[in-house]
């Protein structure tokens, strides 16, 4: 790699070194991809989706291999905020690249909640919406179809989160 190439992106205000992020839900919340590559590499690391409570997702199996690729139904599966923020938050303060955390829930008020206990924490950069999960009875995709939805969900995070949407 050409070490005088400036591949530096602008993202929301946030200096990031390159454009490569984790796609949310698919590299745990921070640790667990640490054991196949190296995380500073990245631009940013995008965690699997914080609900308020814990969710136990979908019954297994909730992947199904296809000639076409993969579909899963993982139904939000995470450990919850408490936990998350327990658990997690001091394993991402050592990360050494920007931290986004996806958050979800079944109503505004539960994204609000979430997003408000993360505001203030210097280790997380910002705050990703999931707003698109169709595996979900409540919330997930039936916001992101609604742009109505979007819009309340969206003003009602920016208000409790400010400048982490």
């Amino acid at each position: 790699m050409d070490e005088g190439l400036d591949i530096s992106v602008d993202f929301a205000g946030i200096k990031l070194a390159n454009p490569v992020f984790t796609a949310s839900g698919t590299c745990g919340y921070a640790d667990e991809l640490a054991d196949f590559m190296d995380i500073s590499q990245l631009g940013g690391f995008i965690t699997k989706s914080i609900t308020l409570q814990p969710r136990k997702g979908h019954a297994t199996p909730r992947i199904a291999e296809t000639d076409a690729g993969m579909l899963n139904a993982i139904g939000l599966a995470n450990i919850g905020l408490v936990k998350f923020t327990e658990e997690k938050l001091p394993i991402i303060e050592k990360m050494s690249v920007p931290v986004f955390v996806n958050v979800a829930g079944e109503t505004v008020a539960e994204y609000v909640a979430v997003a408000e206990r993360l505001a203030n924490e210097k280790t997380i950069a910002g705050i990703e919406l999931n707003i698109s999960c169709p595996n979900v009875e409540k919330g997930g995709i039936s916001f992101g179809r609604d742009p109505e939805q979007v819009t309340q969900i969206t003003s009602a995070v920016k208000t409790a989160a400010g400048n982490k949407i």
